[in-house]
């Protein structure tokens, strides 16, 4: 459920913004609860990937490697060249195909595709954890984003897999002791829980808040991140929002994808009545993602498994009695 809700929520954190550009008189309220859930989207999303880590490494190493690639490399090159070929034609740039021919951008993830990126990197690196315990990954890796501060692609790149990675390996190391965490008694995640709220409110207010990375922030996430978990058990079941986590590539991936076709669409067509950009864009950004989760299991979302070959059944010896 959790997953669902992460997904969700970032789908409508890109719906927020073209909205407010395009519809004087939106509430500022809604612009206000996406900053506020900023710091806790995308790192919950690595947390819950990291939780089932340890399930994923007891796996064959043949069988753990196919199974990233084609669970998450193959809808990153797929999607990679969607999301370019889609953009190219719609901006009908004086240079066409520039993108398809920045590597570096394709490699780092373009657009919303650097979380897939950031998340092949982590299931690269996971297997050092069969020898070194995954509690010791996230601390260094959220120090050492700290200092990783540079306009230079390759470096912000860098940085992000250092600290959404904390995150990755922080989920795999508390896997073991999640159940007995969502026991604890309601003290202390009560306070941190009370923390997460104001942490929000604060960041709402404050852009530097929200998007510095580094170890203060890393720190402050995780006690959201974790407050979330324990309290997931004591919300109502949403078996809508269990569903979405279950394709919650599909929703990410189409997700802005059909935003910036809505988006392209309201500034070709003209469209300004406020009732119609929201429709155009709530249908874009939520219900086209929603509507196609059925297909995570598709070409579009993974790569096909072989299929195993049938075994003849055995020849029963015909009685002779």
């Amino acid at each position: 459920m959790l997953r669902g809700l992460a997904v969700v929520l970032v789908a409508v954190f890109h719906i927020q913004y073209p909205l407010v550009e395009r519809v004087p008189g939106t509430p500022d309220i809604l612009l206000r609860f996406g900053e506020a859930m900023q710091p806790f989207r995308m790192p919950l999303l690595f947390f819950l990937s990291g939780l089932l880590l340890p399930r994923s490494l007891t796996k064959p190493a043949g069988a753990y490697v196919w199974g990233k690639v084609r669970g998450l490399v193959w809808p990153f090159v797929l999607w990679t060249l969607v999301v370019a070929v889609a953009f190219e034609a719609l901006w009908r740039d004086d240079d066409p195909w520039w993108l398809l021919m920045d590597a570096p951008a394709m490699l780092m993830g373009w657009q919303h595709l650097w979380f897939l990126s950031v998340l092949i990197v982590c299931y690269a690196i996971a297997p050092l954890t069969r020898i070194v315990p995954a509690w010791v990954f996230p601390v260094p890796m959220a120090v050492v984003s700290s200092f990783m501060t540079s306009d230079v692609a390759w470096v912000d790149y860098g940085e992000k897999v250092l600290w959404y990675g904390a995150f990755f390996f922080a989920g795999a190391a508390v896997a073991g002791v999640m159940e007995t965490w969502q026991r604890l008694s309601p003290v202390l995640p009560a306070v941190m829980v009370m923390f997460t709220v104001v942490w929000g409110y604060l960041a709402a207010q404050d852009a530097e808040l929200r998007t510095t990375l580094g170890f203060a922030t890393f720190t402050t996430s995780l006690v959201g991140v974790l407050a979330v978990t324990w309290l997931a058990p004591r919300l109502p079941r949403l078996r809508f929002l269990e569903w979405v986590g279950r394709g919650s590539i599909v929703v990410y991936l189409v997700n802005l994808t059909t935003i910036t076709l809505a988006f392209e669409t309201i500034d070709t067509v003209g469209i300004t009545e406020p009732w119609s950009i929201i429709a155009l864009l709530v249908i874009a950004g939520l219900v086209v993602p929603v509507a196609m989760v059925p297909l995570a299991r598709t070409p579009l979302f993974v790569w096909p498994a072989p299929r195993t070959a049938r075994r003849p059944a055995p020849r029963i010896a015909a009685s002779t009695s």
